[in-house]
Formats: structure tokens, sequence, C-alpha cells
């Protein structure tokens, strides 16, 4: 039997794909807004995530809502919450030292704070909100 050559092209694209792999994976956290609807229907709750090198997204969590992000596993995603005028939290919804070993962060937002868990059964609280500084 002959000896099989391999386009470079085809040999670039397998190097880049199992660099990528490495660099990517299928981690990610997500965010539910658990406000109670009666006392929060009318107050806005605006959203910033970034990461260490860019801004990810800045949008509107309304109730009930869950918005989820995908990450670079070696990345941490920061998260700040403002809750109209009222009050704000800021939490890292990833981190690689905390997160690595699990495939999804799930978060709620509650009246009292930032709740996180991996499995959706135990939560423990990260953040409370805060009000110091805002008009």
């Amino acid at each position: 039997m002959g000896k099989k050559n391999h386009s470079p092209a085809l040999v670039i694209f397998f190097l880049w794909a199992s660099l990528h792999a490495e660099k990517c994976s299928s981690s990610g956290f997500e965010m539910k807004n658990e406000l109670p609807a009666e006392e929060y229907a009318d107050v806005r709750l605006d959203i910033l995530v970034n990461s260490e090198t860019k801004v990810i997204e800045d949008r509107v969590l309304n109730i009930g809502e869950t918005l989820k992000w995908g990450v670079t596993q070696n990345d941490i995603y920061y998260v700040l919450a403002v809750l109209g005028n009222i009050k704000f939290a800021s939490v890292r919804g990833f981190d690689p030292t905390r997160d690595a070993n699990h495939e999804t962060v799930f978060w709620l937002i509650k009246e009292d704070g930032f709740y996180f868990s991996y499995d959706k059964a135990s939560w423990k609280m990260d953040s409370q909100w805060d009000t110091d500084g805002l008009l």
C-alpha cells in the first residue's frame, strides 16, 4: 500500500481545531431573575457581563427570564446588576478557580441577593445587594 499524502490545508485545519478545542469548552453560566413580580414589575434590572478582556453583553433581564452565556475556560466573567435606582450587586458569573470542574454555573437573582448552584438543588448565597453610592 502506498503512503497517504495530506494536503497542508487539511493539516493546518486539524491543528487549529485541536488548539481551539483546548481553549474553548462547553462550560457556561446562566442567570435567572427571580425577583418578586408584585414588588419589582416596574423596576428595570440591567445586567452587564464582561470578561477580563471585553464586554460580553449589556441588557435588561426581565422577571422570570433566564440568560445563558458560554465561557472561555480560563477567563473570569464578571456580572454587574443594577436594579433601578434602588440597589446593585457584582458577582463573578464564572471563575475558573471556583467553577472549572462544572459544566454550568446556575445563578438566581432574588430580593436579598445572588445565589449560585452547580445542580439547581443546593444554592449558596454569593452576594447581597448594595445601596451605597446610588442616587
